[in-house]
């Protein structure tokens, strides 16, 4: 039973060498298929950062830790959370110490609020960014060829890693069959060779 073995070449040269040794080497033209990457733009997009998006996540964290923040303020200007240096205030609560104390909260609750959903989105949109960076690199020239034993796979896996294939190996598990596209006409899509 045959099945398919891919290369991941980084130029169309390589991939034409490669495609070439493989005839070479005994496999038959219509089992050796090349096909490129399917360019995608809707993934550029995806990196950009929007204002919106950062002003809406300071916004969440200020309002989340200003709350929790006002309570914790609340607590200690009611004498119930008792801190190094304040105990003295504690035993005897008054109304401006308890006023302080949960202004204090959630000022300092909410700027540290804001300060966390900004840092939050921003490295949230570094890590997209980077994994889509390296979906668009994932360009080059695939060459795939139909192999019917584990001594043709053998061969043709060595083809490939002689003439600069980045990565070998089965088409469906290292790579998305939809993104790739065959130059000629009468394979348009890898998908279609499953």
């Amino acid at each position: 039973m045959k099945h398919l073995i891919g290369g991941l070449f980084p130029t169309q040269e390589t991939a034409n060498l490669a495609y070439q040794a493989l005839q070479s080497s005994g496999f038959p033209s219509e089992e050796i298929s090349m096909f490129v990457h399917r360019p995608r733009n809707r993934t550029i997009r995806t990196m950009d950062v929007r204002v919106q998006d950062i002003a809406k996540n300071a916004l969440v964290g200020g309002l989340i830790l200003a709350v929790i923040g006002g309570f914790i303020g609340f607590l200690v200007g009611s004498g119930n959370l008792v801190l190094p240096g304040v105990e003295s205030a504690a035993s005897d609560p008054n109304p401006a110490f308890l006023i302080a104390s949960i202004m204090a909260g959630v000022v300092g609750g909410g700027l540290t609020g804001i300060i966390a959903g900004v840092a939050s989105k921003l490295l949230r949109s570094q890590e997209k960014a980077e994994v889509m960076t390296r979906k668009i690199n994932q360009e080059g020239v695939l060459v795939t060829v139909n192999v019917s034993d584990s001594q043709s796979e053998a061969k043709a896996r060595n083809i490939m890693k002689e003439h600069q294939a980045v990565e070998v190996g089965n088409p469906s598990e290292k790579w998305d069959l939809s993104a790739w596209v065959s130059p000629n006409e009468n394979q348009p899509s890898l998908a279609n060779t499953r």
